[in-house]
């Protein structure tokens, strides 16, 4: 019995002790990285599509941060980031969209927004509150 603890003991030592000489790397080590030159990737076909949705102001900015939901039979949230957009990764349906809370100092003429036959994309132009 002590023999197969003392086996398993030094095994694990040896194991942990590999683990621990390969390290992380650091920032003076160097790291190469595979030629991938040629090789084409193919995306996999999940039978989903990615709507988009991009909420803009009058002049065309951005807006960051409204919180938005892509809707049909029951909704999935988004974020606009930066760029205002928010993107939403389901199967190809009919959707509406509308805001969670309208984001502060805009107001919209809708409550609801549709993609337009067949469209993947939709830009949301609120006014600002006077």
């Amino acid at each position: 019995m002590n023999t197969k603890r003392f086996l398993i003991f030094t095994l694990a030592f040896c194991l942990l002790f590999c683990l621990c000489a390969c390290g992380a790397p650091t920032a003076d080590s160097e790291m190469t990285v595979p030629e991938t030159s040629g090789v084409v990737t193919k995306p996999v076909d999940d039978g989903k599509v990615t709507y988009t949705v991009k909420v803009v102001d009058e002049g065309g900015n951005p807006v960051v941060g409204a919180a938005v939901q892509l809707c049909k039979d029951s909704c999935l949230p988004g974020m606009t980031n930066a760029e205002g957009v928010a993107t939403f990764r389901t199967v190809e349906d009919t959707y509406k969209v509308s805001f969670m809370t309208m984001p502060a100092g805009f107001q919209s003429d809708a409550e609801e927004f549709y993609f337009e036959d067949g469209a993947f994309e939709l830009t949301i132009t609120l006014k600002a509150v006077a």
